[in-house]
């Protein structure tokens, strides 16, 4: 079974509504809008991001990248990167066949979920 169809069985299973996107796989959770990015050429590639979460420009980029940073060390696993002017929360993983979809699924959503609200407060900081 395709990396894709596993997460959408494994959302639904855990009470969430996905839809399908072109690219992937939409959701929310605490009213963070999530995305899972299909790779159509490695079906064991797991990557789950909340995107578009913070606006960057020119008078807070400096900042957003000192907060960015104290995540990126801090937090494992999760990166926080900038796309398109917007920082976004990025959890990716190459899994092995047997990986337990279910427990690397629920870990990222929190994982991520937990690292924008980090991100957040270390804006405030700086």
């Amino acid at each position: 079974m395709k990396m894709i169809d596993k997460v959408m069985n494994e959302l639904q299973k855990q009470g969430f509504l996905p839809q399908r996107e072109d690219v992937g796989i939409a959701f929310k959770y605490q009213m963070a809008g999530y995305l899972f990015l299909a790779d159509k050429t490695d079906d064991d590639y797991f990557s789950l991001y909340i995107p578009y979460f913070f606006e960057v420009d020119e008078e807070n980029k400096a900042d957003v990248l000192e907060a960015m940073n104290a995540i990126n060390n801090d937090v494992k696993v999760v990166k926080l990167v900038i796309n398109d002017g917007y920082v976004w929360a990025c959890f990716e993983e190459k899994l092995p066949e047997n990986a337990n979809i279910e427990d690397i699924l629920l870990y990222s959503i929190v994982t991520l979920y937990v690292s924008r609200q980090q991100f957040y407060e270390k804006l405030k900081e700086v």
